[in-house]
């Protein structure tokens, strides 16, 4: 099976709110249809709010990383991992290996990487222990819709 990284083109939308949905359910998150009314004009635009890396395997989208940037005051630019996705017929072929391989080579520059994951979603949090990430036990994430 041959696995290729890509950024995300219009043929993976489907993909990608699909995936959105899985992960929202699998964090007990309420499902909204954000990502789906605005990834036309956020994603596949002249200028991307977010970046998407998609895995293919022979040709099929099967993973997905989706990222933005934003600046933290003690450490500098920040890559924010959104959502991370293998579709589970595939994982443990290195699909994931292969995205953050991607994802590492395009962000050399980046010091800090930082993903939030829901309370629920062990295998998460398990992959993000084994690539050396540590939970913040001293801050909460908040949020509010405008």
């Amino acid at each position: 099976m041959e696995i290729k990284v890509v950024h995300a083109k219009k043929e993976h939308k489907d993909f990608l709110i699909y995936a959105n949905k899985v992960i929202d359910n699998v964090n007990n998150m309420e499902e909204t249809k954000g990502l789906e009314l605005n990834i036309d004009k956020d994603y596949f635009c002249d200028n991307p709010k977010f970046q998407c890396l998609v895995a293919e395997a022979d040709g099929k989208p099967v993973g997905m990383i989706l990222y933005s940037y934003f600046y933290w005051a003690s450490d500098g630019n920040v890559l924010w991992i959104s959502q991370m996705f293998i579709e589970p017929e595939y994982r443990k072929f290195g699909v994931f290996f292969k995205l953050i391989s991607k994802l590492r080579e395009e962000n050399k520059d980046i010091k800090i990487v930082s993903c939030a994951t829901g309370n629920d979603n062990i295998r998460m949090q398990r992959i993000l222990k084994y690539y050396g990430g540590h939970e913040m036990k001293n801050l909460k994430f908040y949020y509010k819709k405008v």
